[in-house]
């Protein structure tokens, strides 16, 4: 074995950080298992890794790039970040999984001011509606028919679901706010924050079919 005792005039442990980090680097432009991933308006290169669940990868990326809770955008198809990075000193790894739905909210956008009448009161244009888009990942049965990461298990009554959503503090994810989805219309019955971290993270909901469809 190749003597490194005074290459770089460093130790072991820190030539072997050195050289790791620059063949990972070298992997993220060049490997076959590279992708280019779009997060918000910046391009970042991971390498992607398979798992026994299709709809899950592992994902290596440069320290620092990809955050707990961060949605990707790659081949058209968009990821959420389900995990909280770990870095081992030469690259972070993590899990994502496919975002398989969008919930739809109707958002009521109020009239704006658009003058006065000869009484001097306020005129107001129409209130409008605005539908609004949030990418969210809708939990199988088989995963839920497992425990939680606080040892509770899961239990959906009958036409219930649990999805996974990016952080938030969008008005519309509060208690009773309803949006539709597989052309139903459900309601937020449930909002668990235990996977959030310093505004970084997962939000798990619980959502409700509503009576009347």
């Amino acid at each position: 074995m190749k003597n490194y005792s005074d290459y770089f005039n460093t130790n072991l442990k820190d030539k072997l950080v050195h050289d790791g980090t620059a063949i990972f680097q070298r992997s993220l432009l060049e490997s076959p298992d590279s992708y280019i991933a779009i997060r918000g308006d910046e391009e970042i290169n991971v390498l992607m890794q398979s798992t026994s669940n299709y709809n899950e990868r592992r994902i290596l990326s440069k320290h620092d790039d990809v955050s707990w809770g961060d949605v990707l955008m790659m081949d058209g198809e968009s990821w959420l970040v389900t995990e909280r990075p770990y870095f081992n000193k030469i690259h972070d790894k993590t899990k994502i999984r496919l975002c398989n739905n969008e919930m739809k909210f109707t958002k009521i956008i109020p009239g704006e001011l658009i003058g006065y009448d000869d009484l001097d009161s306020p005129i107001y244009s129409d209130e409008r509606e605005e539908e609004v888009f949030i990418n969210c990942v809708v939990e199988s049965i088989s995963d839920l028919n497992t425990k939680t990461s606080t040892g509770q298990q899961i239990n959906v009554p009958d036409g219930d679901m649990v999805l996974q959503i990016q952080n938030t503090d969008n008005e519309l994810i509060v208690y009773n706010s309803t949006f539709e989805m597989y052309g139903t219309t459900y309601r937020i019955s449930g909002i668990d924050r235990s996977k959030v971290l310093k505004n970084k993270g997962v939000l798990i909901l619980v959502v409700s079919r509503t009576a009347n469809t």
